[in-house]
């Protein structure tokens, strides 16, 4: 009875050692499991986009200089995946923007409607935005396209009719009046553009396989 009564009392005694030594035990438990700062690097993979890599990229909506602005976005989407070192660093269909810096509506006397635009960026498939350019070799280089101009048209039935009588002096005017076609960048319409300048991108280590 009484050998009993003091291996209780020894049981009592250890007991706050063993909960204050718990929580050590559980977290050196965890921290075994957690990837050191190296394994996590090894996970990671990063590539560089070299500048002038070239993009096939189609327009995702029309636009119109009938109701455009300057600085209205104008969106494209990547038609080939660009891969670099067997790894796919821009995926197809990844979002690609542009920004107008030209909208003018068609006018009187047969003046075209005219778009232009610079291109901005496209989204790797780590979401790092890639700076993008119209052309290889000049950095600021845009993008346009222009309506129908009837201006000649206009000038010639202008000098015809100049040289009537004053009677048909109206129908000058009404073909002063004429007016131009407006600039379409029609969906689905190609180009191709180039990176801006080296980029570093970071995938998963598996997807370079």
């Amino acid at each position: 009875m009484y050998k009993s009564f003091l291996g209780l009392i020894v049981l009592l005694l250890l007991c706050p050692s063993l909960w204050a030594q718990t929580p050590e035990l559980r977290n050196t438990a965890a921290n075994s499991i957690q990837a050191s700062p190296a394994e996590t690097t090894a996970m990671v993979r990063e590539i560089k986009i070299p500048a002038g890599t070239s993009l096939d990229i189609e327009v995702m909506r029309t636009v119109s200089s009938l109701d455009a602005s300057v600085g209205d976005f104008v969106s494209f989407r990547v038609l080939i995946p660009v891969k670099v070192d067997d790894a796919i660093v821009i995926g197809s269909g990844a979002l690609v923007s542009g920004r107008l810096v030209r909208a003018k509506r068609a006018g009187h006397w047969g003046k075209a409607g005219k778009l232009g635009w610079t291109m901005q960026d496209v989204v790797a498939v780590d979401l790092t935005r890639v700076p993008l350019q119209a052309r290889n070799d000049l950095a600021d280089a845009k993008n346009s396209v222009r309506g129908t101009s009837h201006g000649g048209e206009v000038a010639t039935h202008m000098i015809v009719f100049g040289a009537l009588m004053w009677p048909v002096a109206p129908l000058v005017l009404m073909h002063g009046f004429k007016r131009g076609e407006n600039a379409i960048l029609p969906e689905g319409k190609r180009f191709v553009v180039f990176v801006q300048k080296d980029t570093i991108v970071r995938i998963p280590a598996e997807r370079s396989n």
